[in-house]
């Protein structure tokens, strides 16, 4: 030891153990900050999954994208399944030229229209719809002045098909930053400025990695492209296992001297015919030292596999197991009513993100196309996802009919007023001027505070 007794008399040594220890430290900070074992390697360089890391995914790799959409079912489902359900009830307009835009929507197939770009979307992270009007497409679109029937026809293009020019990754003053200021439309020339079209993103991504893909979003599919794939291939090594799933064995007396004497040759000729006999004629030759068996194989563990593969895949792209492989629900008691719930709340969700935005720059050029204005009241509500049934639609209007009734001998509604929500829900469909007539002789003092007894003396 030293003179102070502090350190080793060896500096050298002291030193080198002093480096060693502050290398650990550092090691053991950066690789965790919860549980360590020093023993264990738990928490240290020394842990294998100390070193798991995520990759950046190639956001641009459509023809993968293409590939696995054209070839497998199951790609083609968690792309259009969530698209069709989405859009499959469509919407409720709330204003009083409903019935003028309904038909407008009908006249340019909007419906499927949408369905298509939110389909696109999901596959590539976005699509557009371009809207062709009457004005120049390659100056910015003036939505009030468009007239009755300037909208002429939608046209779904997907975000790969349209070639952004200009990014504006700078003005984030501006409505289309980190948008293009014009599209190009593949193997056409013509600038098409970027307020002509109705953008429908896909999945959500930071705004970092926007720039990559010029403002759209994330594929839907390409962060399930591995677990489609892996199921892909267990299905097809399953089917490769049924194959081989009976295995004829025979017993010959002395093969291995014959195969060593140079006679496999006649050997695999022998039992070649063997097996073209007992395939054709279901007959089987053997000679009186040869021993014939079969065995059969074990499949007992491989369901399991894949329905928890089933479940993975089902997790990974958002969708139920019943809706994505059409199975019923397991379990005793279990209707599938919970995943259903989960499954629409995320559609809803998804509406309101992917498909409300785009819709409503569609809006303000349909309303105006098929009324000739804006209309200031105009709004929209999306139907339910799931139809109600006769019984559930008679047991709600029951309900409704036993409230009215209530209210109305509570004095807290008149019979007009009933009338109007029964026409407005078209339930029952009432002549307007009879309504008013009921509503000019109905009694609107039921609705006054009754008069107190000092009132009545006087």
């Amino acid at each position: 030891m030293s003179k102070k007794g502090l350190v080793p008399a060896d500096k050298k040594l002291g030193k080198a153990l002093v480096r060693a220890a502050q290398k650990y430290e550092a090691q053991i900070k950066s690789s965790s900050d919860g549980l360590v074992n020093v023993v264990s390697g738990l928490g240290t360089q020394k842990a294998k999954r100390s070193h798991n890391q995520f990759q950046y995914g190639f956001l641009n790799d459509f023809q993968q994208l293409d590939a696995a959409y054209q070839t497998s079912w199951l790609a083609r489902a968690i792309v259009d399944y969530p698209a069709e359900d989405m859009t499959r009830e469509w919407r409720t307009l709330k204003c009083d030229d409903a019935d003028v835009i309904r038909a407008e929507e009908d006249r340019l197939n909007l419906p499927a229209m949408v369905s298509e770009a939110t389909s696109w979307a999901r596959l590539y992270g976005g699509a557009g719809i371009l809207m062709l009007t009457n004005q120049d497409l390659t100056k910015p679109l003036k939505p009030e002045k468009i007239k009755k029937g300037d909208l002429y026809r939608l046209l779904v293009i997907d975000r790969f098909d349209m070639t952004a020019m200009d990014l504006n990754q700078t003005n984030i003053l501006a409505a289309n930053y980190l948008q293009p200021e014009f599209y190009t439309i593949s193997a056409g020339a013509q600038q098409i400025h970027w307020t002509h079209f109705a953008r429908f993103a896909g999945a959500k991504l930071p705004r970092r990695q926007r720039a990559q893909t010029q403002g759209w979003g994330d594929s839907e599919l390409r962060k399930c492209l591995d677990d489609v794939m892996d199921i892909v291939a267990s299905k097809d090594g399953i089917a490769e296992l049924m194959q081989e799933a009976n295995v004829d064995i025979i017993k010959r007396v002395g093969l291995s001297d014959e195969l060593a004497s140079d006679q496999d040759e006649a050997i695999t000729a022998r039992y070649a015919l063997f097996s073209m006999m007992k395939s054709s004629i279901n007959l089987a030759l053997l000679d009186d030292e040869e021993t014939y068996d079969r065995k059969t194989l074990d499949l007992s563990g491989v369901a399991p596999v894949l329905d928890l593969l089933m479940t993975w895949i089902a997790g990974a792209a958002g969708i139920p197991v019943t809706r994505l492989f059409g199975e019923s629900a397991k379990g005793l008691g279990n209707t599938g009513e919970g995943d259903d719930t989960n499954y629409h709340n995320q559609l809803s969700s998804k509406r309101l993100t992917q498909i409300d935005p785009g819709l409503r720059q569609l809006d303000e050029v349909l309303v105006r196309s098929a009324t000739g204005q804006w209309i200031n009241d105009f709004n929209y509500v999306w139907n339910p996802f799931k139809q109600p049934d006769l019984v559930q639609i008679a047991q709600a209007n029951k309900a409704k009919a036993e409230t009215d009734i209530l209210y109305k001998d509570a004095a807290i509604v008149t019979t007009s007023q009933i009338q109007r929500r029964l026409q407005a829900e078209e339930l029952y469909q009432f002549d307007d001027d009879k309504i008013a007539a009921l509503e000019e002789d109905e009694d609107l003092t039921m609705f006054n505070d009754p008069p107190n007894d000092g009132d009545k003396d006087e």
